[in-house]
C-alpha cells in the first residue's frame, strides 16, 4: 500500500512500506512529478553523470544508480534529506562529495566495486548508518572519526589497501559483522577485540602471522574467518569462544598442535586445508555439532583410534596426507555424506565402510588400488546405490 505523500514529510518508510511504493525507472518520467518520487531506480542505464536538479525529489528515500559509468556524484544529492538508501556499487567512482554527511537519515550505504581512494570526513556524520559496503575499492586509511557511526552493523571492507584501523572503531559498539579479508593487515587489528558484540570477523588473504591472546572477550563471535594469512600458531584461549560456529584456518603455516577445542560446543565448519599439521586436533572429537572437517594437505600420520566418537561428521577431506591406516572406530561415522581420502597412503579399505550407508561421495583417488580391490569395494557399498565413487 502506497503511503500519501501529504504524510511524507512527517515520516520515514520502512523496508517493507518502501518495498510497496511505485518504482520510477527514469529521471523524465521522474521530473514529471518529482514530489511523487520516492523510490527512483536508475541502475544499469549508461549514465556518466547525475544532474544538480536530482535535489529536487525532496521525498526520495531509495536511489539506485548502481552499475551505471558515474565517476562522481553530484552535492545535490546531499541535499536530499530523507534519503534512506543509497546505492551506487559497480560504477567508477572516484570521490564522494564533501558534504556527503548531510544524509543524515542514511542507513544503507553501497558503494562496492568503485575506485574510491577516501572517504571525505563528513561521512561521519553518518550517524544513522547501518550497513556501509566498501567492497573492492582502493581505500588505505577510514576517517579518524568513523567511530562517530554509532550504529554501524556492518562494515564490509573487503579487496581494500587497509593496514590498520583508526583508534575510534572501537566506539562502534553496534557492529556485528566486520569483512577486511584482501587488504593489508600484518596484524590483526587490536581495535576488533573491543567490539565484544561481534558475531562475524573475516580477516581471510592478509598478512596475519598471529592471533592475538585475548581473543576469547569476543564471547558473542560465531563466525572467525582466517584463511590465507600467514599463521604458525594459535592462542590458547581461541577454544573459549562458546559460540563460535565456523573457522576457517586454511591456507596458513600451523604445525604446532592447536589448542584444546572442545569447549566449542557449537561449532559446526572447521577447515584447516593446507596447513602443516601432523595431529589430528583430537579434541574435536568431543564436539557433537561439527558437521564439516576438512584436513586436506597436511602432514597427518594416524587418526584417533576413538574417531568414531564424531557423530554427527558429514564432510570430512583427509587427502593428501601421509595416513596409511583407518582405524575400526572410522566406520562408526554414520553420517558421513562426503569423505574425501585421495592422495593418502592408505592401502586398504575394510568391508566394514559398507556400514556409512549415507554416503554420497567417496573419493579413493591415487590410492594405487588394483582391480580386484576396487571390485570388492563396489561391493561392499552396492547396497548404497547413491554413492558416487571416485577411483
Amino acid at each position: 500500500m502506497q503511503i500519501s505523500i501529504l504524510h511524507l514529510n512527517a515520516q520515514l518508510l520502512s523496508d517493507n512500506e518502501l518495498a510497496g511504493q511505485r518504482v520510477f525507472r527514469s529521471l523524465t518520467e521522474a521530473f514529471r512529478n518529482p514530489e511523487e518520487v520516492i523510490v527512483l531506480d536508475l541502475s544499469s542505464k549508461d549514465l556518466k553523470s547525475l544532474p544538480e536538479e536530482i535535489a529536487s525529489f525532496k521525498n526520495l528515500q531509495y536511489l539506485d544508480v548502481s552499475k551505471n559509468d558515474l565517476i562522481d556524484l553530484p552535492e545535490g544529492i546531499t541535499s536530499l534529506s530523507s534519503l534512506q538508501v543509497l546505492l551506487v556499487n559497480d560504477n567508477a567512482i572516484n570521490r564522494l562529495p564533501t558534504s556527503i554527511g548531510k544524509l543524515k537519515n542514511l542507513r544503507r550505504f553501497d558503494l562496492h566495486k568503485n575506485k574510491l581512494t577516501r572517504l571525505p570526513e563528513s561521512f561521519c556524520q553518518l550517524t544513522e548508518l547501518k550497513t556501509l559496503d566498501l567492497y573492492v575499492n582502493n581505500i588505505s586509511v577510514l576517517p579518524d572519526s568513523i567511530g562517530n557511526l554509532k550504529n554501524l552493523v556492518t562494515a564490509d571492507l573487503y579487496v581494500n589497501e587497509l593496514s590498520s584501523l583508526p583508534d575510534s572503531f572501537t566506539e562502534l559498539t553496534e557492529l556485528a559483522s566486520f569483512y577486511g579479508g584482501s587488504n593489508k593487515f600484518k596484524k590483526f587489528p587490536k581495535e576488533l577485540l573491543e567490539l565484544t558484540g561481534l558475531k562475524i570477523i573475516d580477516l581471510s588473504r592478509n598478512h596475519l602471522k598471529k592471533i592475538p591472546f585475548g581473543i576469547s572477550q569476543l564471547t558473542t563471535l560465531e563466525q572467525l574467518i582466517l584463511y590465507e594469512n600467514r599463521l604458525k600458531k594459535l592462542p590458547d584461549d581461541l577454544g573459549k569462544l562458546k559460540e563460535l560456529k565456523e573457522l576457517d584456518l586454511s591456507d596458513n603455516a600451523l604445525k604446532v598442535d592447536l589448542p584444546d577445542l572442545s569447549e566449542l560446543s557449537k561449532l559446526s565448519y572447521l577447515n584447516l586445508d593446507y596447513n602443516k599439521l601432523s595431529n589430528f586436533p583430537s579434541s574435536i572429537l568431543a564436539l557433537t555439532e561439527l558437521k564439516t572437517v576438512r584436513l586436506s594437505y597436511n602432514r597427518i600420520l594416524s587418526l584417533p583410534e576413538d574417531i568414531g566418537k564424531m557423530q554427527s561428521i558429514m564432510t570430512l577431506t583427509l587427502d593428501e596426507n601421509p595416513i596409511t591406516v583407518l582405524p575400526e572406530s572410522f566406520y562408526k561415522l554414520r553420517s558421513l555424506r562426503s569423505l574425501d581420502l585421495s592422495g593418502t597412503s592408505i592401502y586398504s579399505i575394510s568391508a566394514l565402510i559398507g556400514d556409512l550407508d549415507k554416503l554420497e561421495y567417496l573419493n579413493l583417488g591415487d590410492l594405487g588400488l588394483n582391480s580386484e580391490q576396487k571390485k570388492i569395494i563396489n561391493a561392499y557399498l552396492n547396497h548404497n546405490k547413491g554413492v558416487n565413487i571416485i577411483y
